[in-house]
Formats: structure tokens, C-alpha cells, sequence
């Protein structure tokens, strides 16, 4: 019995430290907090996004859905500290933001495949946005510079620097993920990495990488998977619960479950985004799954 609940999100901006570990807050420069609302009505939704170049941001799909069907309105915040923030914002009509449709996804009540969806950001009806988020009030772009701790904080946020490649998976049998993952959750302004060393599964059936949860909950959606080799692997889609009956009884397993990529996910992005960098994986990012495993790997597959 496999039961799923759908997630939302939050995020900021900070300067990279180490490209070969993604384990430290530091190290997530791609990945921001993003508000959607539809025009005329007051709430917003909060997801995650992670920059794929300049004017495009790839999230969760149910972050959008249905809010963008008409017309709607969209914040990325790029630069978050005590007494200073810089955004992006932009209006929206129903044709910008893509989201990602497949006839090969059967998209149940329980399987949301494919939770994948581009936003776009176009220089000419975006503008930056300054603001002390302490004190509720606009700012200048003047006396944000002269807050923030450099230069390189600004240039990088507003060109979309540190760009990470895609990692597709394109397998037709379940494998499992020869790395570490891990994602940057914020709340309130605050960052905090959520990493995990239990094991990575792919299910080709339902083109998500899913794993025992490890701290992914309701309001991170849409924040990029990271491998510990600096590749972009999936974004973060539902967390769920699967239960086992064994000799001891019922046991109650928590999962994650991650929007992975694959060839078709490659080809809706390079359709859009300009200059994409990706890796297919080879054995030497998965491997078969272990026969210790497969019951989970079944009993998921069968939810």
C-alpha cells in the first residue's frame, strides 16, 4: 500500500564553495525560492526552482497546475540575507510556463510521472526587485549593493551562473543510483541541506527516483537533486509511505519521491533552453538493484 501526498517549496541564493560535494548549503547556488499566484487571488504558492539559464527556471509541475492556467504571476527570490533581498518578477500569460506532457505517463490520482514543468522568466517583462525583508520595504538598487557582502553575489544571481548538468537515466529496468543525493530546503530565509546515504532507486514505470525519505516534506518541491559529482538529477516531487507486512507485522517505510530525466524530459528542455549540458548515465552512475532490495522495489512498483 503506497500512499503519497504532493509537496510545495521555498528557497534563496549563496555563493559556491565546493562543485564536488553538494553537501553544504554553500554549494546550492542553482536552486531558488519561487511564488506563483493567479492574478486576482490573494494566495500564493510557495515551490522551489533551480536555474537552467538566464530566463528559464525548470520545477515541480503541481506547483503551477492549475494556478498558471490563466493568468499568473511569479517571483523567483535570488538573493536573501538579514536586512537585504533581490528577485526576479514577471506576469505570465497561459502559454509561458511549459509543462511537461508524455503519452507514455499514466498520470494516476497516486503517481504524478513526469512532475515536471519549465518557467520562463523573459528579460524584457521581468524586473529585478530590491527589498529589507526585516523591515517589509522596497530598497535601491543602491543600498542593496551596499549590503550585500560582494559583487559576485549580485553578477552571479542576476547572469544565472553555475549552471549544473542534467543527469538523465534512460533505462528500461530498475537500477539503482551510484551516488549520495541531497537537496537545500529553506524556510523563513534559513537554509538547511537534507542528504541521505540509504539507497537511490529508478523505476522505469514511473520515471521517478525514489528512496527512504530523509527529511523531504511538504514545501520543498521543485528543489533540484543533487549528486555528490555535482549533477542535477531529478527534482523533488512527493513524499509518500509505503507499508510492509512482514513477520513482525506492519511497517511503515517513508519515501521520497524525485522527477527524474530521461531522453523525452532532455528533449522538452533543449526545445526551450538554449545551451543545455547533460550526461547519460552509464554504469558507472547506476547499477543493478540487489536482490536485498527488491521487495521494496516491488512494493513500490506495485502502489
Amino acid at each position: 500500500t503506497l500512499s503519497l501526498m504532493l509537496a510545495a517549496a521555498e528557497n534563496n541564493f549563496i555563493t559556491i564553495t565546493d562543485e564536488e560535494s553538494y553537501n553544504e548549503a554553500a554549494d546550492f547556488t542553482n536552486t531558488y525560492e519561487i511564488n506563483i499566484n493567479e492574478h486576482g487571488k490573494s494566495s500564493v504558492s510557495k515551490c522551489q526552482a533551480v536555474r537552467l539559464d538566464k530566463s528559464w527556471f525548470i520545477t515541480a509541475a503541481h506547483c503551477i497546475e492549475p494556478i498558471c492556467d490563466k493568468v499568473c504571476s511569479m517571483q523567483a527570490r535570488l538573493v536573501v540575507g538579514p536586512n537585504y533581498e533581490m528577485g526576479i518578477t514577471t506576469t505570465h500569460t497561459t502559454a509561458t510556463p511549459k509543462v511537461f506532457k508524455n503519452a507514455r505517463a499514466k498520470v494516476a490520482q497516486k503517481n504524478a510521472a513526469y512532475d515536471i514543468a519549465l518557467l520562463y522568466f523573459p528579460p524584457k517583462d521581468s524586473k529585478f526587485i530590491f527589498k529589507d525583508p526585516s523591515r517589509n520595504m522596497w530598497i535601491s538598487e543602491k543600498t542593496f549593493l551596499n549590503r550585500i557582502p560582494n559583487f559576485n553575489v549580485y553578477h552571479r544571481a542576476a547572469n544565472g551562473t553555475n549552471i549544473p548538468p542534467i543527469l538523465a537515466i534512460n533505462s528500461k529496468t530498475h537500477k539503482m543510483l551510484r551516488r549520495s543525493i541531497s537537496v537545500v530546503s529553506i524556510w523563513d530565509g534559513k537554509r538547511a541541506v537534507l542528504n541521505t546515504k540509504k539507497p537511490v532507486f529508478y523505476s522505469p514505470k514511473m520515471h521517478y527516483l525514489y528512496t527512504e525519505n530523509f527529511g523531504i516534506r511538504q514545501g520543498i518541491s521543485g528543489s533540484g537533486v543533487m549528486t555528490n559529482t555535482g549533477e542535477l538529477v531529478a527534482i523533488v516531487s512527493a513524499i509518500g509511505s509505503l507499508d510492509k507486512f512482514g513477520p513482525n507485522g506492519k511497517e511503515t517505510i517513508p519515501i521520497a519521491f524525485l522527477a527524474s530525466f530521461d531522453r523525452y524530459i532532455l528533449d522538452f528542455i533543449k526545445e526551450y533552453v538554449g545551451r543545455v549540458e547533460y550526461k547519460m548515465a552509464d554504469d558507472t552512475f547506476i547499477r543493478n538493484v540487489p536482490a536485498k532490495y527488491s521487495s521494496l522495489v516491488d512494493g513500490v512498483d506495485r502502489s
